[in-house]
């Protein structure tokens, strides 16, 4: 616990035992059989209970770190904020950790190239969720928490970096489901093992 929930904390419980002296005939600190026990005795207990339980959680709440989003600094583009970035990081981790970092950026290049594309959603959530568009939607690996590089490649993109050369679409011709259709796209520019097209 924090030092001031354990301060705090120390000061109810004082105070409870402060008030419960003055009040001796309410507190038998003595067994007592079941037959004994009267419904204020239970309610009495059941508050007690409930106080502890309350100041416990009080306690896990302000020990737990708050989750912040990284900045985007300087993005240049006012329409983007900070859930933007993490999605386009967590798509970049899914679908390019591994590759090149111009390969990386370029994925998230392609993710924006399409918010402002016609013929796509205008959201970077929409389309990352755009039905059978992302492998690492439909594997699950768009889930994996991203790492600093991917963090750093969505910065990038988001600030206007395009490797891709305006392409639409990448897709790695070794494993691609679609290769007929996306190898009849104009090809942008091959990196790493991924191939972006128009």
């Amino acid at each position: 616990m924090k030092r001031k929930t354990i301060k705090y904390s120390c000061f109810l419980a004082l105070a409870l035992l402060v008030f419960y002296s003055f009040l001796p005939s309410y507190i038998a600190f003595t067994t007592v059989k079941a037959r004994e026990l009267n419904k204020d005795d239970i309610y009495k207990g059941l508050g007690l209970a409930f106080l502890f339980i309350l100041i416990s959680k009080i306690g896990k709440h302000s020990e737990s770190p708050a989750v912040t989003l990284p900045d985007i600094p300087d993005i240049g583009d006012p329409i983007y904020d900070s859930e933007d970035l993490h999605l386009l990081a967590r798509i970049i981790h899914g679908e390019a950790r591994g590759e090149p970092y111009e390969g990386q950026v370029a994925v998230g290049a392609v993710v924006l190239n399409r918010v402002k594309a016609a013929g796509f959603p205008n959201t970077v959530r929409e389309v990352i969720f755009q039905e059978n568009q992302f492998t690492a939607v439909s594997d699950g690996q768009f889930y994996l928490e991203p790492n600093e590089t991917a963090y750093r490649a969505a910065r990038d993109a988001l600030r206007g970096v395009d490797p891709s050369l305006g392409a639409l679409f990448f897709y790695n011709p070794k494993t691609a489901r679609t290769l007929y259709w996306l190898s009849q796209r104009e090809t942008t520019v091959i990196i790493g093992n991924h191939v972006f097209a128009k």
